[in-house]
């Protein structure tokens, strides 16, 4: 086992285009999704005041199919073993990912960390490279301490 626990979400935005068609393509569901225009609504479907201002789109990668709460699963394998495995997945989409972001969208993978002690990992320079051709950038939220409650972040 990792002395660290890791969850990743593909995140994506874009000023107004629907991201339901680049999900599909990508054979991943979107936990969240909006397009730009459309009425604001809470996570569990209450209305919010005004509309959204641009489209967003999240699909967990993590998710292992499993009960509710899925979503937010830890992986037991190395996250840089994990990482490149979803760079792969993701290389036959280049032409859509890079397409997003040249009409001003931007698409991320975004991870959340934590343990209960120190821990370090390197992003080697394929790993960089793959993310980058691929128009992705990475963001961490990185929480000192997993605990009971790690399953209950709203991250990723």
């Amino acid at each position: 086992m990792n002395p660290y626990r890791y969850r990743v979400a593909l995140r994506a935005t874009h000023p107004h285009a629907d991201l339901a068609p680049l999900f599909e393509a990508i054979g991943l569901r979107p936990s969240r999704r909006w397009t730009a225009g459309d009425a604001r609504r809470a996570a569990d479907g209450t209305a919010l005041p005004g509309r959204h201002g641009d489209s967003y789109a999240t699909a967990p990668l993590t998710d292992d199919g499993s009960a509710a709460g899925a979503a937010r699963a830890w992986a037991d394998e190395s996250f840089e073993a994990f990482m490149r495995r979803q760079l792969d997945r993701l290389a036959p989409h280049q032409p859509a990912l890079q397409a997003l972001a040249g009409e001003g969208g931007r698409c991320e993978l975004a991870v959340g960390l934590s343990a209960g002690e120190s821990f370090g990992f390197e992003l080697s320079t394929w790993l960089c490279e793959a993310a980058a051709r691929l128009r992705l950038s990475l963001a961490f939220d990185i929480h000192p301490d997993a605990g009971p409650k790690a399953g209950r972040h709203e991250l990723p």
